[in-house]
């Protein structure tokens, strides 16, 4: 096993490199969304990236702290040589989906983001860095009311995509959809 002070710098590239990664990709999201049929997916997205973007400091000035040359590992981070084998896609292809498609790769992002917190401020609690527990619980407090509301938001924008087509979609399975999702997790606890 590595050094403990090795793991935990480790973890805290991968944490950067993921959130800085996902920002870049959402901010070209939001420039793709129509404001008028999508207002409150491209609302929640730029939601979604002022948050990461508040957590890129207390980040880099944990890692600062830890780390004596900081512009390298912060370089790494960025160019996502830190991220190990995680991959968040981020190319035009994506940003020519669906907003829905958009949305739930977004969700699922944000889910690898969040476990990452976790294992971050486990990590951080084993060996008593309690300011880094702090700001990777934090950070976990922050992002997991947007994973909520992306997935409650998901329902809704798939039917009203479907509508904008040819095929007449009753909006209210939305509500049925969301239900039946909620109820599926629900019931997995």
């Amino acid at each position: 096993m590595e050094n403990v002070d090795d793991f935990l710098k480790q973890h805290l590239r991968e944490q950067i490199g993921m959130e800085e990664h996902l920002c870049s990709i959402i901010e070209n999201q939001i420039s793709e969304i129509d404001e008028t049929d999508f207002s409150d997916a491209k609302s929640l997205l730029i939601n979604t990236k002022e948050v990461l973007e508040k957590q890129f400091d207390p980040l880099n000035k944990m890692l600062d702290k830890l780390e004596k040359d900081t512009e390298i590992v912060r370089a790494k981070a960025v160019a996502g040589n830190g991220a190990g084998n995680t991959k968040l896609s981020g190319d035009a292809e994506q940003i020519k989906k669906r907003i829905s498609s958009i949305l739930r790769d977004d969700y699922s992002a944000l889910n690898l983001i969040t476990m990452s917190n976790t294992l971050l401020h486990t990590i951080a609690l084993a060996l008593n860095c309690q300011d880094i527990a702090e700001t990777a619980l934090k950070h976990l407090q922050n992002l997991a009311p947007l994973v909520v509301k992306i997935g409650e938001l998901l329902p809704d924008v798939v039917t009203r995509e479907l509508r904008t087509g040819s095929a007449k979609i009753d909006l209210a399975v939305a509500k049925i959809a969301l239900q039946n999702a909620q109820l599926a997790w629900r019931n997995a606890l």
